[in-house]
C-alpha cells in the first residue's frame, strides 16, 4: 500500500475518533453523529487536495500584505493598551526613531536565509503615551512603546535593547509564524470540509479560532523569545551599544513588573537574563547619557 494512502486511512481513522471521543462530552453527540457522516466527505476532498497540488499551497504574504497586516495589527494593539499615540513631531517620537532606525538598519547588515525582508515602508517606532509597561512588534515593522516601559529604562542603551528585541522578532518572522499558520489551517479546513454540514463547520472554525488566539496571546514561544534576545544582544554590540544592556535591564525586574504587560508573553524575566549573563558589557559615552537625559525629559 502507498505511502499517500495510507497517510488517507490514517486520516478517515482521526475523524472516525474524533466523532467517538466527541460523543463523550457534553453536546458532542450530535456533531459526532455529524462527523461520521461526512467523515467519508473529508476524505475524498483530502484525495482531491493532493492530487491538484492544493494542499502544499503556500499561506506566506508578501511585503505588501504583511505591510497591510501591520497596520491592522498595531491598530488593534493600540486600542488594547488603551493609550494615546504620541504626534510625530513630539520630541519623544522623534528620539524613539532615531534610536529605532540605528537599531533596524544594524540588524538588516546581519540577515539569514530565512529573516523577512526589511519592512515594506521600513519600521516604525510609535511611542504611545499609557501607564502600561509594554513594547509590541508587529509585522510589517511597526514597533509600539508606551511611556510606561520609556520610564522603566535608565539609559538609551536599554531602549535600544527593547527596540532590539522587537526587531529581532520582526526580522526573524516570529510576528507573522502564528498569522501564516493560521491561514493555513484556514486553507485546509475550507478544502477538507467542503460539502459538509454547516455545523461541522462551526466546530472546525471555532478550533482555528481558538488555536490563533492561544498563540497571539502567549507570545512566540520560549525558543523564540530567547533567540530574539539573544539576537538583540549582538545588534547592540555591532550598533555601537552596551550589548548587556537587555540582560540588566532584565535582571533589574522582579514581582508583576517582571511578569505583567510586555513580560506576560516571555519566559520569566530571571531566566531570560540568566541567558545573558555571559554577554559582555561596554559603558555608555556621556554624550549618549546627556542625550537620553534630555529625551526623558520630554515625557509627558
Amino acid at each position: 500500500m502507498s505511502r499517500a494512502r495510507l497517510a488517507l486511512l490514517a486520516c478517515a481513522a482521526a475523524a472516525l475518533g474524533c466523532a467517538q471521543l466527541l460523543r463523550d462530552i457534553p453536546g458532542g453527540r450530535m456533531i459526532g453523529e455529524r462527523l461520521d457522516q461526512n467523515a467519508q466527505v473529508v476524505g475524498g476532498n483530502l484525495v482531491d487536495m493532493v492530487e491538484s497540488g492544493e494542499i502544499s499551497k503556500t499561506a506566506a504574504f508578501d511585503m505588501q500584505q504583511e505591510h497591510f497586516l501591520g497596520k491592522t495589527v498595531a491598530a488593534s494593539v493600540i486600542s488594547r493598551i488603551d493609550g494615546r499615540p504620541l504626534p510625530p513631531e513630539h520630541p519623544i517620537s522623534a528620539y524613539l526613531r532615531e534610536v529605532g532606525t540605528l537599531v533596524a538598519v544594524t540588524a538588516a547588515e546581519d540577515r539569514v536565509e530565512d529573516d523577512r525582508p526589511y519592512p515594506l515602508k521600513g519600521y516604525r517606532f510609535v511611542p504611545i503615551d499609557s501607564a502600561a509597561q509594554n513594547a509590541v512588534g508587529s509585522p510589517g515593522g511597526i514597533v509600539v512603546v508606551t511611556t510606561g516601559l520609556l520610564r522603566s529604562v535608565r539609559s538609551e542603551d536599554e531602549l535600544a535593547a527593547i527596540l532590539a528585541h522587537e526587531v529581532a522578532h520582526v526580522q526573524r518572522g516570529h510576528t507573522m509564524q502564528p498569522v501564516e499558520a493560521a491561514r493555513r489551517q484556514e486553507h485546509l479546513s475550507e478544502g477538507l470540509l467542503k460539502g459538509t454540514d454547516q455545523i461541522v463547520h462551526a466546530f472546525f472554525g471555532k478550533a482555528v479560532q481558538a488555536g490563533t488566539d492561544f498563540v497571539l496571546d502567549k507570545g512566540f514561544g520560549k525558543k523564540n523569545e530567547l533567540a530574539a534576545d539573544a539576537f538583540a544582544a549582538r545588534i547592540l554590540d555591532q550598533a555601537g551599544y552596551d550589548p548587556s544592556a537587555l540582560g540588566a535591564y532584565l535582571g533589574r525586574l522582579t514581582g508583576h513588573s517582571a511578569s505583567g504587560g510586555f513580560f506576560s508573553r516571555h519566559p520569566p524575566a530571571a531566566e531570560r537574563s540568566k541567558a545573558l549573563s555571559s554577554v559582555p558589557s561596554r559603558p555608555a559615552p556621556a554624550v549618549r547619557t546627556a542625550r537620553f537625559e534630555r529625551a526623558m525629559a520630554a515625557l509627558p
